[in-house]
């Protein structure tokens, strides 16, 4: 059987290389904003005070009102909100539209890189003593320049593309600022050009909003006539106590003794 034998070549050079680089980095913002159109109406003018007194009992056992930290139950809607103060007796009916706005902001910078290195390589190539398969050492010692040469391209890529890898590197930090300052500048500017549309678009809204919202106060303060009478009743003594609801109209019967 034939051996194999190897020839190898080992060698040296300098690399001398400089060159410019175009660096860029670009970033997006995305979120939501929202346009608001409110309405406030005081209630003290036109509910009865018993009635308004019983109203924030039934708020706080009627689903969908919640009681915040200040004191001020609130209702979710249909593109808006319902809320009402028993410190003020006012309520407040918001209708609000929400959109998706997109901002791109860019920055580039020419950056040089250099690479003065000494890169060594080695390259290899067989042949078989009895020349088997025609190959002879003078085709292994070309093969083995040739591979040298290979060696030495992959090794100078390397050394580059480090290079390059560290020149992005330093530059990547001020580069991204910019980009995001450039962003965020041009989130602001889209988002304050959507916010005249989105806030007439609240105000068309506000109409369907408060129709809901009204409604659901309206059955919240049926309740609370319906609670003051009954204590105003039960506090005179009334007898034959009786309450009936039909088709949304409440019906409260008793007798008092005069």
């Amino acid at each position: 059987m034939c051996n194999p034998r190897r020839v190898r070549v080992r060698a040296t050079r300098e690399l001398a290389h400089a060159w410019e680089q175009e660096i860029r980095r670009r970033i997006t913002r995305t979120a939501e904003t929202h346009g608001e159109a409110r309405i406030r109406e005081p209630l003290g003018d036109t509910v009865g005070i018993p009635a308004l007194a019983a109203l924030p009992a039934v708020l706080d056992r009627t689903p969908g009102w919640e009681q915040d930290e200040d004191g001020v139950f609130r209702h979710a809607l249909h593109g808006g909100s319902l809320a009402y103060d028993p410190a003020t007796r006012e309520l407040e009916i918001t209708a609000r539209v929400v959109t998706t706005v997109t901002a791109t902001g860019e920055a580039a910078t020419v950056v040089r890189a250099e690479v003065n290195d000494t890169i060594e390589a080695e390259g290899v190539g067989t042949y078989y003593d009895d020349n088997w398969g025609g190959r002879t050492e003078e085709d292994a010692a070309q093969e083995a320049e040739e591979d040298l040469e290979r060696a030495f391209d992959a090794a100078r890529r390397a050394r580059m593309d480090e290079e390059r890898r560290q020149a992005e590197e330093r530059e990547s930090g001020a580069l991204d600022e910019q980009a995001a300052a450039r962003a965020d500048r041009a989130f602001s500017a889209a988002a304050e050009a959507r916010a005249g549309e989105l806030r007439a678009a609240a105000e068309e809204l506000l109409l369907s909003v408060g129709v809901e919202g009204r409604n659901l106060l309206h059955r919240a303060l049926a309740e609370a006539y319906r609670d003051a009478l009954l204590a105003y009743a039960r506090s005179r003594g009334a007898e034959r106590l009786n309450v009936s609801e039909t088709d949304g109209t409440l019906e409260i019967e008793f007798d008092l003794r005069i």
